[in-house]
């Protein structure tokens, strides 16, 4: 009877993790990276909810994991708050927006340089929290690497876009102070906004600050966030369960705060936070890429032993890592690197107030495609509201949203312990 309880909480969870979507997402969140010692991961105080223009409506799967079909459940927004849910949420993890890799380390070689990664050494798949708090496992519910939910999206278009008002922001820079309120004037005004850098900064980090340097917030986690989209069209459903057409496939990668870099010392009162991070910055040619490992998978083919790069399905030891690196050659053109259509970087509409004007933010200042293909049978799916009418004619796909840190950004250090963020996600049609 105790596991049957767990099994049942772990779904309704699941079912409201997907509101991680987002329109003003506040989460505070304890992080660790590879380049540093292991600490716990802690997170609390969440406020989610997500949005979509007119024309697009989201849902959630039923609270059974089922696929909605009652009309009244889809919306164009949804509300999540402070479910308690929130914690040990994200540790060490790379990725190219669909393969989550955990590597092997050498020794640390000090707090600048840190653990590096050995790309000849065997390596596990990160755990998503999809699956750790849907299986049967109870005791791996706050183990996971990476956040990873599903929810649907409907349009009588078939295509459908993240737009470009899309960001990720600190919560300093909303204004979420120490308490987790915000101060706002009669008019509604936020009035406690504040920079990442200062001598009063909110969540003062416990690094950096030493003679001459300039303390920094926690809430520059938002540096290293990384995140991505997949979509599958769903052909049709019966008795509540989608049949999809295909396989998911990468719709966005998304590199949010590139204005951002910690520049590191073993010395940790040294650290500093580097804000306003422009394109033409010398330092552009490191923060605005991801860089990141690709898992090898050594497989044997008619007795013959081979290598398939980013493939974690094939039976076989996991060993050997392949190193990438995205740039967005809208935003930035960097050597060496490479520019795949679903590779994402924000870009400030005005770089000069980029760490110098309080709530002023890069966006993703672009749109892309993120669900389109879908067949023209999922028109026929049927959806009833409670008078028993019936709504078609929609194109439906289902999503995923990946979120996690990247232990290859410097910013995923122990330095932004606590930090809080907020990511807002919009979409609309073509």
């Amino acid at each position: 009877m105790i596991k049957n309880a767990a099994g049942n909480r772990r779904l309704i969870i699941t079912k409201n993790l997907i509101m991680m979507l987002v329109l003003l997402a506040v989460i505070l969140m304890a992080v660790f990276a590879w380049y540093t010692n292991i600490t716990e991961v802690t997170a609390s105080q969440s406020s989610i909810s997500a949005s979509a223009a007119e024309g697009v409506e989201l849902a959630l799967p039923t609270a059974d994991g089922k696929f909605p079909t009652s009309n009244d459940a889809w919306t164009n927004d949804l509300n999540f708050s402070d479910s308690g849910f929130l914690k040990n949420l994200v540790k060490d993890i790379t990725s190219d927006g669909e393969q989550f890799v955990m590597p092997n380390f050498e020794a640390a070689k000090g707090l600048k340089q840190g653990r590096q990664v050995i790309t000849d050494d065997v390596w596990v798949e990160g755990l998503s929290s999809k699956t750790a708090l849907t299986n049967n496992q109870v005791n791996d519910d706050d183990q996971y690497n990476y956040i990873s939910f599903d929810f649907y999206m409907r349009s009588k278009s078939d295509v459908i876009n993240i737009t470009g008002d899309s960001y990720l922001a600190a919560g300093s820079e909303l204004g979420v102070k120490e308490d987790g309120t915000v101060d706002k004037d009669a008019k509604g005004n936020v009035t406690s906004k504040k920079l990442l850098t200062g001598a009063n900064v909110y969540r003062k980090s416990t690094y950096g600050g030493g003679t001459g340097k300039t303390p920094f917030s926690s809430d520059a986690i938002v540096g290293a966030m990384r995140v991505s989209l997949q979509c599958t069209p769903v052909s049709s459903v019966s008795n509540g369960t989608e049949a999809l057409s295909g396989t998911p496939q990468l719709k966005l990668l998304w590199l949010p705060r590139p204005d951002i870099y910690l520049n590191t010392d073993d010395d940790q009162t040294k650290w500093e936070l580097t804000t306003g991070v422009k394109t033409t910055s010398e330092l552009a040619d490191e923060t605005y890429v991801h860089s990141f490992y690709n898992g090898n998978t050594l497989v044997t083919v008619d007795g013959v032993q081979k290598t398939e790069v980013g493939l974690t399905n094939l039976t076989g030891v996991k060993k050997g890592l392949t190193a990438g690196t995205y740039s967005d050659a809208d935003v930035k053109t960097v050597a060496g690197t490479t520019d795949p259509a679903y590779f994402a970087v924000s870009k400030a509409a005005n770089e000069s107030s980029l760490g110098t004007t309080l709530g002023y933010y890069p966006t993703l200042a672009q749109t892309k495609n993120v669900a389109s293909d879908a067949p023209s049978s999922s028109k026929s799916i049927v959806f009833t509201n409670d008078q028993n009418e019936e709504f078609t004619g929609y194109y439906v796909y289902k999503m995923t949203l990946n979120l996690w840190i990247e232990g290859e950004d410097a910013e995923a250090r122990r330095s932004m312990n606590k930090g809080i963020f907020s990511l807002v996600l919009n979409f609309g049609t073509a």
